[in-house]
């Protein structure tokens, strides 16, 4: 799941705010009609690839307002595509790599308090 490299900064900010919105509302919506929340777990992140090791394991670096807060090591295999220096927006769901999506370009800040 690659997104065109061509999007503008814009763009790609307009997407990581449509799918934190979606986030907020499906888990809202999910609520209101049972006791457990799909969402609950799922933790939005700006990742970039720090490192492949050994070509078998990529090392992503994540990171929340521009500061690194934890690191995932993912198997080589979940990409499409991927080289060190990659930004990515990615999708955590209990501590495992759920989803992700390249991104133009680095964001100046993902939006969170």
């Amino acid at each position: 799941m690659t997104v065109d490299r061509s999007l503008s900064r814009r763009t790609a900010l307009k997407a990581m705010g449509g799918l934190t919105a979606a986030s907020i509302v499906g888990a809202n919506t999910v609520g209101a009609r049972s006791t457990s929340t799909a969402n609950e777990g799922v933790e939005q992140y700006v990742g970039v690839v720090d490192r492949i090791v050994d070509g078998r394991h990529v090392v992503l670096l994540l990171e929340e307002d521009n500061r690194v807060v934890d690191q995932l090591v993912v198997d080589v295999a979940e990409f499409d595509e991927v080289t060190e220096r990659d930004v990515l927006l990615v999708l955590v769901e209990d501590g495992e790599l759920a989803q992700y999506r390249h991104l133009p370009e680095k964001p100046e800040s993902t939006g969170r308090p």
